[in-house]
């Protein structure tokens, strides 16, 4: 009888590992951006800086061919990371008509100075950004409208 047990758990482990691989998420390809092209929307942080907190963004991917066209709106950047950082609380759009398709599936959006955002599809309607900007790290959630 404990053996026909330990068989079943082993069968069952072995099965979730199969399960789980097979459940990670595609990542992007050229055919997805097609659906991808549209208006993000959702909250975006300013990771770990001290105080900084979260703003409400907007993301919109403008065509479905790489090179991929973006432009990402920040609501509003808190006070402390803006006057750290020499931004306006209320900054311009930053727009790029550079993003590209990377090996893991992900677009991304290189800048001068190092500063990047990368985009990664997190369900049918949602999006995961992660970005790097003059040395603040943060990421986000968005959801398409």
């Amino acid at each position: 009888m404990k053996k026909i047990i330990c068989l079943i758990v082993v069968v069952l482990m072995v099965a979730s590992v199969v399960y789980a691989q097979k459940a990670k998420k595609a990542g992007i390809t050229a055919k997805d951006l097609a659906a991808m092209k549209g208006t993000y929307t959702g909250m975006l942080s300013f990771g770990d800086f001290e105080g900084g907190g979260t703003s409400a963004c907007t993301l919109e991917i403008l065509n479905d061919a790489v090179p991929v066209k973006g432009k990402l709106t920040i609501s509003s950047v808190p006070q402390v990371v803006a006057s750290s950082m020499g931004l306006s609380t209320t900054p311009e759009p930053m727009t790029s008509d550079e993003g590209t398709l990377t090996t893991q599936g992900t677009i991304m959006f290189a800048g001068a100075a190092k500063n990047w955002l990368e985009v990664s599809k997190s369900g049918d309607k949602k999006v995961r950004v992660y970005y790097y900007f003059r040395g603040l790290k943060g990421d986000g959630t968005l959801t398409k409208k």
